[in-house]
């Protein structure tokens, strides 16, 4: 196999762009998301990965023995001749050739024993044409049934897990690849892609369905449509679909020599269709698991073709390692940086020349211009320091002046404030530790209303309070006394209590001391 070179801008910061040129699909990866590109309008770095892949139909597979006599310069050649002639393939036609030595070439002495990939170049340049002016170029282009590698490899499933069968259908192929421990060992291109699937539904039923609404129910509904008479064709065509692929698995068992297949894998281009791992169990009788990987954090918002995820883990490992066992059929080839190219090795010696004759002007002029730089640099930086120390003096004059006026206005404030402190304390005085308080006279007003009492007059002279009292009947005012008397806030000194002769009314002035 014709070595394989690293990509070179293949780096972390680089995007993976996948191209399906049988659907006209593409996703750009980059930073752990997929998303889908429109390949009318999107316009491509060159610093990208592009990556592609040919359909198991277009491939023309075969195992090939080479006897272990031929050197191993001219082992390449010897495969390539062997292939047209085992293969059968047309002579006048161009073909991209790739191969991989198998398991059992190893216990084989007297032959190497190659599995022998061969695609027709000029089908492949028909399937990329739509392309060519939109892409710079192609690095990485394998075939379907090898990106499964890839979920090996990067420990998607696995590589201990026996052997495996993956059955894939697309909307314009379908194939069914056997892999062992990781190691791919057989492929089949399907008859029943979806697409013949639906011609097939249509001739069972009589009637033409477009196939994107026929894609739409076995997306939404399965196998287990609620429409009886498409559940009854549903059940006879998947059952003839199984029943061939099982024929053909059956086939593979017998050509890879082994016992059983442990597992099965079951997709497709549109996504999960319920109810075909039933039939698969049915019919292979093998538990199936879902062929649906996710490797980027959007996956959930989106069912994502899986030929598209395997060819993004499947660059991932050519950037990684640039292996030299890739299957690269890619005719579109990356150009080779310019300084490996004739052009660019006479451009590097032009340059060399100039260079090294202008090394002593350019160095004096350089040198010059850098002193030049340095001067208006320092210069640009003094004036700018220059305004601001002006700005600062101008600055402190101005807080200098303010503090002037600040302190003419404390000491004017300071004055002002003991003025008022001196006015609040005899306030105080007045209001607080004047004896004869408002809830004092309140309280009296109080029992002297209750006892139906009139209060004549009050007045204070220190802690002596007199109050003038009037009433029509003595006892009230002797009840009066008694209650002023049970507060204890008092001491009565004088209660004497005179008729008004003139009157019926009674008198009395009551002299009392505050407690």
């Amino acid at each position: 196999m014709a070595k394989i070179k690293k990509h070179k801008s293949g780096s972390a910061s680089s995007s993976i762009i996948t191209i399906d040129p049988y659907s006209n699909t593409s996703y750009k990866f980059s930073s752990n998301e997929m998303v889908e590109n429109d390949l009318k309008r999107a316009s491509f770095k060159k610093s990208n990965f592009f990556i592609s892949y040919v359909m198991t139909k277009d491939i023309v597979f075969g195992t090939i023995e080479i006897s272990r006599s031929v050197s191993a310069d001219d082992l390449q050649d010897a495969l390539e001749i062997k292939a047209y002639e085992d293969l059968g393939l047309d002579s006048s036609i161009n073909y991209k050739i790739n191969y991989v030595e198998t398991a059992s070439s190893v216990s084989d002495q007297k032959n190497y024993v190659y599995d022998v990939f061969a695609v027709n170049s000029d089908i492949m340049a028909q399937s990329f044409s739509p392309l060519r002016g939109k892409l710079p170029c192609v690095d990485y282009v394998t075939t379907a049934p090898m990106l499964i590698t890839a979920l090996y490899k990067k420990s998607i499933i696995d590589q201990r897990g026996g052997a495996e069968c993956f059955i894939y259908f697309q909307k314009n192929d379908a194939f069914l690849a056997i892999y062992q421990n990781g190691r791919y060992l057989y492929s089949k291109s399907l008859r029943y892609s979806l697409r013949e699937i639906n011609e097939r539904f249509c001739s069972l039923i009589g009637e033409r369905v477009d196939e994107e609404i026929f894609f739409e129910i076995l997306k939404k509904d399965g196998l287990n449509t609620s429409d009886i008479r498409y559940q009854q064709q549903f059940m006879k065509l998947f059952g003839e679909v199984f029943l061939y692929i099982n024929d053909i698995a059956v086939y593979g068992k017998r050509y890879c020599n082994i016992s059983q297949i442990d597992r099965v894998y079951i997709g497709t281009e549109i996504g999960v269709i319920v109810g075909m791992n039933e039939y698969a169990k049915s019919y292979m009788g093998l538990e199936a698991h879902n062929f649906n990987f996710s490797i980027a954090i959007n996956a959930k918002e989106q069912y994502i073709d899986q030929i598209h995820v395997m060819m993004v883990l499947a660059a991932q490992l050519y950037v990684e390692s640039g292996s030299e066992n890739a299957f690269n059929f890619t005719i579109f080839k990356r150009p080779d940086p310019l300084s490996k190219r004739s052009a660019g090795i006479l451009l590097g010696a032009v340059a060399a020349g100039l260079a090294v004759g202008l090394i002593y002007p350019i160095f004096n002029y350089g040198f010059g211009f850098y002193n030049y730089v340095i001067y208006g640099m320092r210069y640009k930086e003094y004036q700018e320091k220059l305004d601001i120390a002006n700005d600062m003096r101008g600055k402190i004059a101005m807080l200098e002046q303010e503090h002037s006026s600040l302190k003419t206005s404390y000491d004017a404030e300071s004055n002002l404030l003991m003025t008022r402190e001196g006015l609040l304390r005899e306030i105080k005085s007045k209001r607080v530790d004047y004896i004869m308080k408002g809830s004092t006279v309140s309280d009296l007003v109080k029992l002297t209303n209750k006892n139906n009492v009139k209060l004549n007059n009050i007045s204070q002279i220190n802690n002596t309070v007199v109050l003038s009292l009037i009433s029509q009947n003595e006892k009230n005012i002797t009840e009066l006394i008694d209650e002023i008397a049970d507060t204890k806030l008092y001491t009565i000194r004088t209660k004497v209590i005179l008729k008004n002769g003139n009157t019926s009314r009674y008198e009395s002035n009551i002299s009392m001391e505050i407690l």
